[in-house]
C-alpha cells in the first residue's frame, strides 16, 4: 500500500482537536486554506474604520470587520516589509517518494498558497516543478502504484469539504476523481494490488456522527462527464476514520472515535462491508493513535498508551486481534506515535513521536518491534513520510527554530538523514537575526511542571535595561502542543524586540496520558490556572518587561485568551484572540461533528452540564475585560464558526472597549493565503505597539 500523508498534516474533517501544535497562521498547510471567494454578505453598514493606530470602530454595536486607514495603513506597510521578509523563508512539507524513489512529491508555500511539487530525489539542486496550479491550497500528496500520478486533496475557500484529484508527475492530465458533494472526505488510499481504486472515509454535512467507507476510481471520467458518485462500501454507528487499506484493498482498519482518550479498531472487510472489533479486546479504555497493516498483512501495528502512561506498539493477528509482539518506547514512554508507516520492503517500521515540546524518529524490524538503526535529528519537530518501494529510504519533514520545514532522506540501513533542500534559494531567511530558544518549566499552582518553549533576541539585542515585552502564545486543542520548531510567527515579533514564549498547559498532548486529561470537565479549572501561574513565571523573569505581556493564541488557544482576560485581567496589557471560542452553547450547536463529541468529553455535554459551560463561557464575563483586544477569524471557519468571534467583538463594542476585528472571506480555520498572513502580522504588530507604549 502506498503511505497516506499524517493524519494531523492533512486536516480533513476527522480531525477533532482544533489545532495540532504550530500556529495555523505560520504552520499553514496543515491548518487550512483556498482561494474561491463565495459573494461577500451584504452588510448593513459600512465598515468601522482604523485610523492612527486608534482601534474602537465607529459603529459600536456590529461586528464588522475593521479597515486600517491614515497613518495605521502607513505603519502596517512599514511591517508587511518585515512579514514578508520572513514568510518568504518558505516551507516544504508533506513529501513522499514515488515507488522507485526516484522522485519526490511534496507540498510548499513558496508561492503563496500550500501547492504541490515534485522533485529529481538524486538531484535536489535542481528547480521543483509546480504540479497544481490553483488557487486553493492542494494537500496530502499519494503517489499511484504505476508512479507515473500522484493523488491529493483540495477544497475551496478552506470550507473542508475535500475533493480528490490526481494529475501526472509532468504536470498533465489533471483530473478531479470526487464530486463536489456534501461529504467530509477523510485522507485517502491507494492499494499498490488495488491500483484502480481510492479509498477513504467520510461524513455527511446532514449528520456528522455516522462515518461512512467509500470507493472512487482513480481513472479519468468519461470527457465532460462529472466525476461519479462514490460507491460506499460500510457504515460505522460512531465517528471515526479509516486509518489504513490492506494492499490488496481488501481489508481496512476503523479507527473508532468514542472520546479524546478513547478508541476502538475494528477490521472491516470492505468486500461484504462487515466489521469485527480486534482492540482492544477488553473492553479497556485506551488511547490508539495510528495502525497500519504489514506488507503482507499478515500483521496489524497499533500504536497506543494500553490504558496507561506508556507508549507502545503492538503488532496484532488481523483476525484475532491476538498479540504477537510488542514494543515499548523507552526514552520518550509519555510520547504520542502520530504516525505508523510501514515499508513495502525490507521489513521497516517508521514510528513518528510527538513528545510533547519536541519530535522524534523511530526505525524498528517488522518482524521483532526491535530498533533497527538509530536515526538523529536536530531538536525540533517533525514527522516521517512515506518509504520507497524497496524499503532503503523513507521520507522525513522536519524543522528547527533556525530552519523552515524541509525534507530529509533517512537511509534506513543506517540511520543518516540527508537533506534534500538545504542547499535551495530562501535569501530572506539568510538575512534573518539570530534567535536563542530554549525549553524550560515552570511550577503550577498544585506543583504540576508545565513544560515551556521560550524564544528570545539573542543577548545584547535587548533594549536597554535588557527588559523585553513578551507574548505568550496558547496553541489549540484542548489536545493540541507546542513544539520548537519553525515559527514564523514567533520569528517575526521576536525580530521585533518580543520574547516568545509557549507553555503546555496541562491538557496537552505528548506529555502522558494523565496529564492530557487533567483538564477535562470540572479540570478544566486547574488548566487556567497554569495560564495564571504562567502569566506570574514570565512576570518574574529577568529579561521580562512586567508591565507589558501579551495573551496570545489560536482555536482553544483563543478561548484560553478570552478566559485569562476575564479572570485575570490585572496579569495582561493587551490580548489577541484568533478564532477563539466564546460561548459553549452556540460553538457546541454550530461546530462540526466530530469536533462536538470531543468537546463532549473535553469539557462536559451541553445539556447534562449545561450551567458549568456557561460558567466558563467568556461571554457572559466580557465586563472584566480590561485589556485591547485583536481579534481574527476565516469567514469560511467550520470547526470555530465566525459568529462566536463576532459575538465578542460585538460585546466589547457595546461597551465602548478598545477591540480590532479582523476577517478573511477566503480563509477558514486559520491563514495560509500569504497576503493575508502579511496583513494579520503587520496590523498585530501595528495594534501591539499602539497599545503597549
Amino acid at each position: 500500500m502506498r503511505s497516506r500523508p499524517a493524519k494531523n498534516r492533512l486536516a480533513l474533517g476527522l480531525l477533532v482537536t482544533l489545532s495540532r501544535g504550530a500556529p495555523a497562521v505560520c504552520a499553514g498547510l496543515a491548518a487550512c486554506g483556498g482561494a474561491t471567494n463565495s459573494p461577500p454578505e451584504k452588510v448593513q453598514s459600512a465598515p468601522p474604520v482604523i485610523s492612527a493606530g486608534a482601534a474602537t470602530p465607529a459603529a459600536p454595536a456590529n461586528a464588522e470587520p475593521d479597515v486600517s486607514t491614515g497613518s495605521a495603513l502607513a505603519r502596517e506597510s512599514e511591517f508587511a516589509k518585515k512579514a514578508e521578509g520572513i514568510l518568504g523563508a518558505f516551507v516544504n512539507q508533506e513529501a513522499a517518494f514515488s515507488p522507485d524513489g526516484k522522485k519526490v512529491v511534496f507540498v510548499s508555500n513558496r508561492e503563496g498558497v500550500p501547492q504541490l511539487y515534485v522533485a529529481d530525489a538524486a538531484h535536489p539542486e535542481a528547480p521543483a516543478t509546480r504540479l497544481s496550479q490553483s488557487s486553493d491550497r492542494a494537500l496530502g500528496p499519494t503517489p499511484t502504484p504505476d508512479g507515473k500520478s500522484v493523488i491529493f486533496a483540495s477544497d475551496h475557500g478552506a470550507n473542508e469539504m475535500f475533493s480528490y484529484f490526481r494529475v501526472d508527475l509532468d504536470g498533465k492530465n489533471l483530473t478531479q476523481l470526487t464530486p463536489e458533494d456534501k461529504l467530509r472526505r477523510d485522507i485517502a488510499f491507494v492499494p499498490s494490488r488495488a491500483p484502480t481504486t481510492l479509498f477513504y472515509s467520510g461524513r455527511t454535512a446532514a449528520n456528522e456522527t455516522l462515518t461512512g467507507i467509500y470507493a472512487s476510481p482513480i481513472a479519468a471520467p468519461a470527457r465532460g462527464a462529472a466525476p461519479p458518485a462514490p460507491k460506499w462500501l460500510y457504515q460505522d454507528t460512531q465517528a471515526g476514520h479509516l486509518a489504513a487499506v490492506s494492499r490488496d484493498g481488501k481489508w481496512g482498519l476503523f479507527n473508532r472515535f468514542r472520546s479524546a482518550s478513547d478508541n476502538q479498531i475494528a477490521l472491516v472487510d470492505l468486500t461484504k462491508g462487515t466489521a469485527n472489533t480486534i482492540y482492544p479486546l477488553t473492553g479497556q479504555t485506551s488511547r490508539v493513535f495510528d495502525v497500519a497493516f504489514s506488507a503482507d498483512g499478515s500483521r496489524v501495528f497499533v500504536a497506543t498508551d494500553g490504558g496507561a502512561e506508556q507508549m507502545i506498539v503492538l503488532a496484532l493477528d488481523p483476525k484475532s486481534g491476538k498479540e504477537l509482539g510488542r514494543y515499548v518506547e523507552a526514552t520518550a514512554p509519555k510520547a504520542v506515535a502520530e504516525q505508523l508507516t510501514v515499508a513495502p520492503g525490507g521489513n521497516v517500521l517508521a514510528v513518528s513521536l510527538n513528545c510533547g515540546n519536541r519530535s522524534e524518529l523511530r526505525l524498528l524490524d517488522t518482524r521483532t518491534l526491535q530498533p533497527k538503526v538509530s536515526v538523529k535529528m536536530p531538536l525540533g519537530h517533525g514527522y516521517a513520510g512515506n518509504f520507497s518501494d524497496d524499503g532503503a529510504r523513507v521520507s522525513a519533514v522536519w524543522s528547527t527554530p533556525d530552519r523552515p520545514d524541509d525534507i530529509y532522506s533517512i537511509d534506513t540501513k543506517t540511520g543518516a538523514a540527508t537533506p534534500f533542500f538545504h542547499s535551495e534559494a530562501r535569501p530572506s531567511l539568510d538575512a534573518l537575526s539570530p534567535i536563542e530558544s530554549a525549553i524550560t518549566e515552570f511550577e503550577s499552582f498544585d506543583g504540576t511542571k508545565i513544560p515551556v518553549n521560550v524564544y528570545r533576541p539573542p543577548q545584547g539585542s535587548a533594549p536597554a535595561g535588557g527588559k523585553q515585552p513578551v507574548i505568550v502564545w496558547f496553541h489549540g486543542g484542548p489536545g493540541g502542543f507546542s513544539a520548537i520548531k519553525w515559527s514564523p510567527l514567533a520569528r517575526f515579533f521576536v525580530s521585533l524586540g518580543y520574547a516568545w514564549v509557549e507553555p503546555n498547559v496541562r491538557g496537552s498532548v505528548g506529555f502522558g496520558r494523565a496529564f492530557e486529561a487533567a483538564d477535562n470537565g470540572p479540570k478544566r479549572l486547574d488548566s487556567f490556572k497554569d495560564v495564571e501561574a504562567c502569566a506570574r513565571w514570565v512576570k518574574s523573569q529577568p529579561w521580562a518587561d512586567a508591565s507589558r505581556i501579551v495573551a496570545f493564541g489560536e482555536s482553544y488557544g483563543g478561548y484560553l485568551v478570552l478566559t485569562t482576560l476575564t479572570r485575570h485581567p490585572d496579569l495582561w496589557r493587551a490580548g489577541v484572540d484568533m478564532f477563539g471560542i466564546v460561548n459553549f452553547k452556540s460553538f457546541m450547536d454550530s461546530t462540526s461533528g466530530p469536533v462536538r463529541a470531543n468537546y463532549v468529553t473535553e469539557m462536559g455535554d451541553p445539556d447534562k452540564d449545561s450551567a458549568f459551560l456557561e460558567s466558563i463561557s467568556p461571554l457572559q464575563d466580557t465586563a472584566k475585560i480590561a485589556a485591547p483586544l485583536f481579534v481574527y477569524a476565516g469567514k469560511s471557519d467550520p470547526r470555530v464558526p465566525k459568529t462566536e468571534s463576532d459575538q465578542i467583538v460585538k460585546a466589547l463594542r457595546q461597551r465602548k472597549s478598545p477591540v480590532e476585528y479582523m476577517l478573511k472571506d477566503n480563509e477558514g480555520h486559520g491563514i495560509v493565503h500569504r497576503e493575508n498572513q502579511v496583513e494579520f502580522y503587520a496590523r498585530v504588530a501595528r495594534f501591539l505597539e499602539s497599545h503597549l507604549k
